[in-house]
């Protein structure tokens, strides 16, 4: 879905085929079907002293099939694709490569499309009547742990979660299944994760960021941190994906359902 505005294009920036991967650094995968949009972008991102590689798709399809063999560390994906939803490339994404951070770039600011894109995994938001000049500070705050967000988005958001807010107590979910308490009440073992680091991995499987997961649990953004860390002890494990996947097969040893 182009912009309402076509970016110039980035001077000296190579045009890249789809499918051929430009620059070098982090894997963007870049799935946008407005080819003046999605050649400036690479273009933008692939040169440069923080230039990452970047793979370029016009369709949900061909990206789907790219990441059945492929790792990307950031997607950076359109909503309006010509042939699928970009909430099912997002989905894939999460599901298949966990560690990946996905951030939307779209001009749909109304609030479904904006809960379907993060409720399928997407860490940002920004929409393209915005400024996209600096893209790059909002990847870099993406691998951070962020979320970047349009602030007519993120307003959005918030008068949500105000709207849906119920009283402590009525339930057990919080806007965007913010929920990380185990559907059973952990009995921890010597070697386990307590209840508190069970529903930290809990928020990082879906896809929440620290900063997120630490606002859900009222906690410190630093406290989370220290959480992921013993859980990487207890576990043996050095990433999130890895964390999940160890934890999941202890479940699967004890008869217990998984984490998600």
């Amino acid at each position: 879905m182009p912009a309402p505005q076509t970016p110039a294009a980035a001077p000296h920036a190579p045009v890249p085929s789809a499918g051929e991967a430009i620059g070098g650094g982090d894997v963007v995968l870049l799935v946008e079907d407005d080819l003046a949009t999605r050649n400036w972008l690479a273009g933008l991102l692939s040169s440069g002293p923080d230039a990452v590689s970047v793979v370029c798709f016009g369709t949900a399809a061909d990206a789907l099939v790219w990441l059945v063999g492929h790792r990307p560390d950031i997607v950076l994906i359109d909503l309006g694709l010509p042939d699928r939803p970009g909430t099912d490339v997002i989905r894939a994404a999460a599901t298949r490569w966990p560690d990946c951070d996905i951030l939307v770039i779209t001009i749909f600011g109304d609030e479904a499309h904006v809960v379907a894109a993060l409720e399928a995994g997407a860490n940002g938001y920004l929409l393209k009547d915005s400024s996209l000049d600096n893209i790059r500070e909002h990847l870099a705050y993406l691998r951070l742990g962020g979320s970047p967000m349009t602030p007519r988005i993120a307003r959005l958001l918030i008068r949500r979660h105000r709207d849906t807010r119920l009283p402590v107590g009525e339930s057990g979910l919080m806007p965007l299944d913010m929920s990380f308490a185990p559907a059973v009440p952990v009995v921890e073992l010597p070697g386990d994760l307590s209840q508190r680091e069970h529903e930290v991995l809990t928020g990082i499987a879906k896809g929440f960021s620290y900063a997120e997961v630490a606002s859900a649990l009222n906690v410190t953004t630093n406290t989370v941190r220290s959480h992921i860390k013993s859980i990487y002890l207890k576990l043996s494990v050095n990433s999130r994906s890895e964390a999940v996947y160890e934890f999941n097969q202890r479940q699967a040893l004890r008869g217990k359902p998984p984490l998600v």
